[in-house]
């Protein structure tokens, strides 16, 4: 143990002398003037003589303290040499690790340089270029755990800017342990591009359910990676977005009937749909028995009513955690040929919509075969939605920018920001005995 020559000054901060000198032998003292050297210096490397104390260096970071690191010199050859300060280095790089993680947390919140370095000045003060700089470090260093195993996957891209610039951000995610298999970005989305992303990081021979939005080109990419060992699932929610956009803005309750109707061919709408056949049926009497202009005052005062009710229903499901039940595969299909029996009554583009969906019925249904695989590409959507913010252009200006973005994001989600070490305060306490007073 290092013997501690301590004074009344420094009595009380014997312990804490104790925990930043406790790697080092009885061979070494911190002497009553602050000096951290051997007590009998070592012999010379050149000469073997044994060499003298010869002073001191300081060392000192601003905000934090200075350190006395002894010096001995050969009585002989008059060669020099400096004691090492490894303590002072490990308790430096302790400290600004944890700023480090603070600033990883800080940025994965979207908090900007400007913020923090506010923030900073409460606690270590340091500028904007500063903090960039050790956040940039700390990402070229961290590493994203490999996700190994996987045969059900998300795939989809986000379209960031970098400035001006288009960039294309490619993303593959594992469905069982929501954890990015890649994620990387690129200057263009074509489907060579596509193909040679996937080929980096799937194998093509293996069989994979994947799950992507209803983007015309997917299939015939994806078909032509994997061949025979593609199952290809379109994502139920783009799909339920699609048939909402088929319809105006403002509805009636005709129309509003027709969309449920779509929209309940995988998920049970069925108190919905009988709310919205009482509506319509009402609708029709008014319409007939009313001027047009008290048939739209009617129209309006119902429809706010109804989309208020759907709203609170929709809360209420939140709060209890409940999800809109998903039909049985018998059940969809059920569901969809009576549609179907029906598709010359309804207008183009719900014709339209119809006909897409039953080219695409395999697409669609597809997760009713495979145990545990998902309808819908949320997770992925998730995932970009707490990650990249492309609305931010402040962090979008460099592709270096775009990538520590994904990065962190994924860091995140493995949950590798979770911090469980010392507290900064604990860690700042060990520099009390060393704290400048100039």
């Amino acid at each position: 143990m290092v013997c501690i020559n301590s004074t009344l000054i420094n009595f009380s901060e014997k312990d804490l002398f104790f925990s930043v000198f406790e790697d080092y032998n009885n061979d070494f003292e911190f002497t009553s003037k602050g000096v951290f050297r051997r007590t009998t210096p070592q012999a010379c490397v050149y000469c073997g003589a044994g060499m003298s104390h010869n002073g001191y260096n300081t060392y000192t970071k601003k905000n934090l303290g200075s350190v006395k690191i002894g010096r001995y010199i050969c009585p002989v050859c008059r060669e020099s040499y400096e004691e090492g300060r490894e303590f002072w280095e490990n308790m430096k790089t302790e400290f600004f690790d944890v700023l480090n993680h603070v600033y990883q947390i800080l940025r994965a919140n979207h908090v900007s340089y400007d913020g923090i370095s506010a923030l900073m000045d409460a606690i270590f003060p340091m500028g904007k270029d500063t903090i960039l700089r050790a956040f940039n470090d700390s990402m070229d260093e961290a590493e994203v755990p490999v996700v190994e195993h996987f045969n059900i996957i998300h795939y989809d891209e986000q379209h960031p800017k970098r400035g001006r610039t288009q960039k294309y951000r490619l993303t593959i995610l594992d469905s069982i342990s929501g954890m990015p298999i890649a994620d990387e970005l690129y200057n263009k989305k074509d489907p060579e591009t596509i193909k040679a992303f996937l080929a980096k990081h799937l194998n093509p021979n293996q069989i994979t359910f994947v799950i992507t939005d209803l983007y015309p080109s997917y299939p015939a990419v994806l078909e032509d990676f994997f061949g025979k060992n593609l199952i290809h699932q379109f994502c139920l929610l783009h799909l339920n977005k699609r048939i909402v956009k088929d319809f105006p803005r403002k509805t009636t309750f005709q129309q509003e009937l027709t969309k449920y109707r779509l929209l309940n061919i995988f998920y049970n709408r069925k108190t919905v749909i009988e709310t919205l056949e009482e509506k319509a049926q009402e609708e029709k009497r008014i319409k007939k028995e009313n001027t047009d202009e008290e048939y739209k005052s009617w129209l309006k005062g119902e429809m706010k009513a109804f989309m208020k009710s759907l709203h609170e229903k929709k809360k209420e499901r939140r709060r209890l955690g409940l999800n809109l039940k998903q039909r049985s595969y018998l059940d969809a299909k059920s569901t969809f040929k009576k549609l179907m029996d029906e598709i010359d009554s309804f207008e183009k583009p719900v014709q339209k919509r119809l006909r897409k969906i039953e080219k695409n019925w395999a697409k669609f249904t597809a997760f009713y075969l495979v145990v545990g695989a998902p309808a819908t590409n949320n997770l992925l959507e998730n995932y970009y939605s707490t990650s990249l913010k492309t609305h931010r252009k402040k962090q979008l200006r460099t592709n270096r920018g775009i990538k520590n973005q994904m990065k962190l994001s994924a860091i995140k989600r493995a949950g590798q920001l979770i911090y469980n070490g010392k507290t900064l305060l604990q860690i700042i306490l060990k520099f009390t005995p060393f704290l400048n007073t100039d």
